[in-house]
């Protein structure tokens, strides 16, 4: 009974459904005529241009002026880089670097021609650039203070606190000793698991500057610290960081090569000056995006 009723018969006036071949979009001819000038192309309807750009297999949008230089080859490609922001670009840390150096030539020179002197520069817009050095000039004398006293200060400190030669326990400081970096490759090597910390403390003469307990519990961190350390993303900014500044050291020496009369060395405290200047908000520039 529900079979029947399920089971509807076509309707006798009902029209025939047609099934037509699958339409095929015809492949786009290969142009032919290489002989074209600008002139001849130019006189072509934009329609004509784009047959011709399709069958050479190029897209067909823009202007006439551009499918014409598209055919011709001469339509120039450019990439959409995004610009980096002032405040943490390596151009803004390779300016501080060098007018942080009280002998470099940059303080002779104007904001256009410091512009025009690195590419690293003329990533930025010249008026947007003209503000950042004078920002830039204006704060360099009083953070150079700044970072002189900070300096003169922790001198002070340390001269009033020097660190002793040994711990409260009678042991020198592991992190200054020779066995730290020793005990890094003995570990690395698999060392400490072919024999006990009690063999491996007699192994070398600079784990004996430490009794047994101290080096076994080194030994220990030692293991933890290579076995975290591929997963640490603290190491993978450090490294992302060293190559940022040898990046910017290696482009200031150059720059110091091509613009300065004669070789100078850079100031003691532009490494920390360049570190203060990370957490000032108020020469940051940026434009909207």
């Amino acid at each position: 009974m529900y079979a029947s009723f399920n089971k509807r018969e076509p309707r006798q006036d009902a029209p025939l459904e047609h099934h037509s071949p699958p339409v095929t979009q015809a492949e786009p001819q290969e142009a032919v005529n290489n002989d074209w000038t600008e002139a001849s192309l130019k006189a072509l309807k934009n329609d004509e241009l784009k047959a011709i750009l399709q069958g050479l297999g190029l897209k067909r949008s823009g202007n006439k002026k551009e499918l014409v230089d598209r055919i011709l080859g001469r339509e120039v490609v450019t990439e959409n880089k995004k610009k980096p922001k002032w405040r943490n670009s390596k151009a803004r840390a390779m300016l501080v670097r060098m007018l942080m150096d009280k002998q470099s030539n940059v303080h002779k020179m104007t904001w256009k021609e410091i512009h025009a002197s690195q590419e690293w520069f003329q990533e930025y817009d010249p008026m947007l650039f003209q503000r950042y050095v004078r920002d830039l000039r204006k704060a360099n004398p009083q953070k150079v203070a700044v970072v002189q006293e900070d300096n003169e200060i922790i001198k002070r400190e340390l001269n009033r606190f020097p660190r002793p030669t040994k711990t409260n326990r009678g042991e020198p400081f592991w992190d200054t000793h020779p066995a730290k970096l020793l005990l890094r490759g003995d570990v690395k090597a698999g060392k400490h698991l072919d024999m006990k910390p009690a063999l491996l403390h007699q192994t070398r003469s600079e784990y004996k500057a430490f009794s047994l307990k101290t080096f076994r519990a080194h030994i220990y961190q030692e293991k933890r610290h290579q076995k975290e350390l591929p997963m640490r993303v603290n190491r993978r900014n450090k490294k992302a960081q060293y190559k940022y500044e040898k990046e910017v050291k290696e482009n200031v020496a150059l720059w110091n090569t091509q613009n300065d009369d004669e070789d100078n060395e850079d100031d003691e405290s532009v490494e920390v000056w360049e570190e203060y200047c990370h957490d000032d908000v108020s020469e940051d520039g940026d434009e909207e995006e």
